[in-house]
């Protein structure tokens, strides 16, 4: 009985990994002084993660909407453009999601957010949208001393 646990424990512990989050700001860039963010749709996000980025957003109190950029309001004044990896075992597990924030002046992200997690223990998209959001505006500049 005891080596039938510790096998299934060590297994557990081999196969399972920590999800990993992470965000990135320019040094000169402050988000806070952004207030209306358009998300730029994929054509292929078939599982609504554009809407979840929209959805955390609007909870911050910005003014958000997604769609292609043909659509975009002329007082938007930043973007939000996202990348979702998905992995299948028996149904569809998020793996990761990519965040770029730009100023719609320069088309270069001063802002950057991701997510690494391994199916087994997986969050709900919209929580890791959520979680991501949370952390884009919540980075402190990066600062690089040479």
């Amino acid at each position: 009985m005891r080596p039938t646990l510790f096998l299934t424990l060590a297994a557990l512990l081999l196969f399972s990994g920590c999800a990993s989050y992470s965000a990135a700001v320019k040094p000169d860039a402050d988000l806070s002084k952004y207030r209306r963010v358009w998300v730029k749709s994929n054509m292929d996000d078939n599982r609504g993660i554009g809407q979840f980025i929209c959805n955390a957003l609007r909870a911050r109190g910005l003014e958000s909407d997604l769609g292609p950029l043909t659509m975009m309001p002329p007082n938007t004044q930043a973007i939000i453009s996202f990348t979702a990896s998905w992995t299948w075992d028996f149904k569809d597990h998020m793996t990761g999601l990519e965040l770029a924030f730009k100023d719609v002046k320069i088309d270069f992200p001063i802002a950057t957010a991701s997510y690494v997690g391994p199916a087994s223990f997986r969050k709900p998209p919209h929580e890791v949208a959520e979680i991501l959001v949370a952390k884009l505006f919540e980075a402190k500049p990066v600062i690089h001393k040479y």
